[in-house]
């Protein structure tokens, strides 16, 4: 089995579990890309060119302020 998203218009709108490429497209009618744990996937993210993108850049880290002596 294997972990393939399911792109529609180079976003990704579902994440299905299928035992190859030709099943997962058939089931799901759409064109299907697969990933693995090494590179997630998330519904949302961008397809194009056969590289996924998260359209959320990472919040920027938070600054504490310096301690006063």
């Amino acid at each position: 089995m294997a972990t393939f998203a399911v792109i529609n218009e180079e976003v990704v709108e579902n994440c299905i579990v299928a035992d190859s490429l030709a099943i997962a497209e058939g089931v799901s009618g759409k064109t299907c890309a697969e990933y693995t744990l090494e590179t997630p996937v998330a519904i949302g993210f961008i397809y194009a060119n056969g590289v996924f993108t998260d359209p959320n850049p990472p919040a920027p880290a938070e600054e504490t302020p310096a301690k006063e002596k």
